[in-house]
């Protein structure tokens, strides 16, 4: 089957359609599943094999005034006219179930499944072309979705997509442009009065909304490539800022939040070994990842290879949010992460409720049994930090100790901390 540009496909047969005065058409974009895996398994004969039977399972269901084109390597586009919803309906759903029935080709069996979107129109239009675009956007969601159904074009939807796309395209302008940089939050020994590290949190400088925290654009980049490039641009920003404060003088570690998307790219070892690379003076120990809880339960082998990785870099990772997830016991276990941060909300509210304490006792219990470094999110006063000592918990973040604060700003803060610490200094004993 040749294939054919949209307005080649669908243009004579909707102008026949309107001029018999039909009142309702639909147009369907069909995209063969994971294709490239079946042609690479069967070869370009098997292949070319596969498409001509995808074509004929999918011709035989259609009605007999209707019209299939291939109009790209693994898809195809169809229009019929004359029928209800409930039976256009239909047809698309024989469709998939067709594609679906195991197909045999020289004794080896494979799979044609197929996503499917379709886009209903009336003799008001919108123009061909415009309702293929329309149902082609409707089969990406039904790939997406991956749940066997067809997926009718959505207005509204495809109007906040495009505003989603259009956000993502601004994040990566204003990667370019440098309108995005990072502030660091320390973390603090409590008992020794040290500053030992700081967190690297990410904000954006955008030039009509003015200074814009994390929640306003990290939550685009979910599930999105941009993803990587953000946390590319994270870590290599933060490994550049740990060298110019080694040379000024002032030598601490430094952790970076890793998404999952980011984490899971097959080449982040070897580009991290890259990064490191260039700052030879560095050595062990001055990154730290930080990962989610909930990533580590869900991923936990290819997290526990994960950290293995890092750590033979000589890069901590850690788990951030402690206490948000529910099967935290039994892979902290096995996970062989450095230090784990206790989640905020259980350390903000452990002074007014006894529940809270109870659970950070244990989780603080939990961690010392398995030899685990654990930091405490959240201090927001004095006396959380005493209550925190007093359970035998010495590092710790939060408002209560410092805010995020500009790079250029962490060398006299440091200073000023270790002069006079809040919670008093003891002096550092030899193991």
């Amino acid at each position: 089957m040749r294939r054919l540009p949209p307005d080649e496909v669908l243009s004579p047969l909707i102008a026949d359609w309107a001029r018999a005065g039909k009142r309702l058409a639909v147009v369907c974009d069909i995209d063969l599943d994971r294709f490239s895996e079946l042609n690479q398994r069967l070869g370009m004969a098997g292949g070319n094999a596969a498409l001509v039977e995808a074509a004929r399972r999918i011709k035989a269901q259609l009605p007999r005034e209707s019209l299939l084109a291939r109009i790209g390597g693994d898809e195809f586009a169809a229009v019929f006219a004359g029928l209800g919803f409930s039976q256009c309906h239909e047809v698309l759903e024989r469709i998939l179930a067709a594609l679906a029935e195991p197909w045999q080709w020289r004794g080896r069996t494979a799979h044609l499944g197929a996503s499917l979107g379709a886009r209903m129109m009336d003799s008001t239009g919108p123009a061909p072309e415009l309702a293929l675009r329309d149902a082609q956007h409707a089969a990406f969601f039904a790939k997406r979705a991956a749940d066997g159904k067809v997926h009718y074009f959505d207005a509204p939807q495809a109007q906040a997509d495009a505003q989603v796309v259009r956000e993502r395209q601004r994040i990566q302008e204003g990667l370019a442009l440098g309108e995005f940089f990072l502030c660091y939050q320390p973390k603090v020994d409590m008992r020794r009065g040290m500053v030992v590290g700081a967190e690297a949190l990410i904000r954006w400088n955008h030039p009509q909304r003015g200074l814009l925290q994390p929640i306003h654009f990290v939550p685009l980049l979910e599930d999105d490539a941009l993803a990587e490039q953000v946390g590319e641009w994270v870590i290599a920003t933060a490994l550049r800022q740990l060298y110019d404060w080694l040379e000024a003088g002032l030598r601490m570690s430094v952790s970076v939040n890793v998404s999952p998307l980011h984490m899971m790219r097959h080449d982040f070892v070897d580009r991290l070994t890259q990064q490191l690379a260039q700052y030879p003076k560095l050595g062990r120990g001055a990154l730290e990842l930080e990962i989610l809880e909930t990533t580590a339960i869900s991923q936990f082998a290819t997290v526990a290879r994960f950290v293995e990785a890092c750590q033979a870099l000589g890069v901590a990772v850690a788990i951030d949010d402690f206490g948000t997830g529910y099967s935290s016991l039994t892979y902290l276990r096995q996970l062989p992460v450095s230090s784990v941060k206790i989640d905020q909300s259980f350390i903000r509210d452990m002074l007014d409720s006894e529940a809270d304490r109870a659970i950070v006792q244990g989780i603080l219990l939990l961690l010392k049994a398995l030899g685990r470094t654990a930091v405490a999110e959240g201090v927001e006063t004095l006396h959380h930090g005493e209550a925190l000592l007093a359970m035998g918990c010495t590092l710790a973040q939060g408002y209560g100790i410092a805010k995020p604060m500009p790079a250029d700003q962490m060398q006299c803060w440091v200073a000023e901390f270790e002069r006079a610490p809040p919670w008093g200094r003891e002096p550092a004993t030899d193991d």
